[in-house]
């Protein structure tokens, strides 16, 4: 295929589109979840340190914003390792909701 088809081709898929903004939100989500996720450990842990229990609702909710996210882009990309991450998301968020769940009930 000819370069400038090509350059053509991807001027037409992206018009009225800001590139870098884009770029910069789609980092801008993942340090965001990442340091939920961080966040969300530091008080599960000091909640079970200091206080004795072991509530993991923060962390279920953490892994499912991850399982979301993921599956969100295998569903657009269609890419195999989204789709294995978000099922390791999916096992991770019901592990934790049970926790959650049975944390409620002592």
């Amino acid at each position: 295929m000819d370069k400038e088809k090509i350059l053509e081709m991807s001027r037409k898929e992206n018009k009225d589109r800001d590139i870098a903004a884009l770029e910069a939100d789609t980092k801008a989500s993942k340090h965001a979840i990442i340091s939920g996720i961080i966040f969300a450990f530091i008080l599960y842990v000091w909640q079970t340190i200091v206080k004795g229990e072991n509530n993991a609702s923060l962390l279920a909710l953490m892994m499912f914003f991850n399982m979301v996210k993921q599956f969100s882009i295998y569903f657009n990309l269609k890419n195999k390792t989204n789709l294995v991450a978000a099922l390791c998301w999916t096992f991770a968020t019901i592990i934790y909701t049970a926790m959650a769940i049975m944390s409620f009930y002592n």
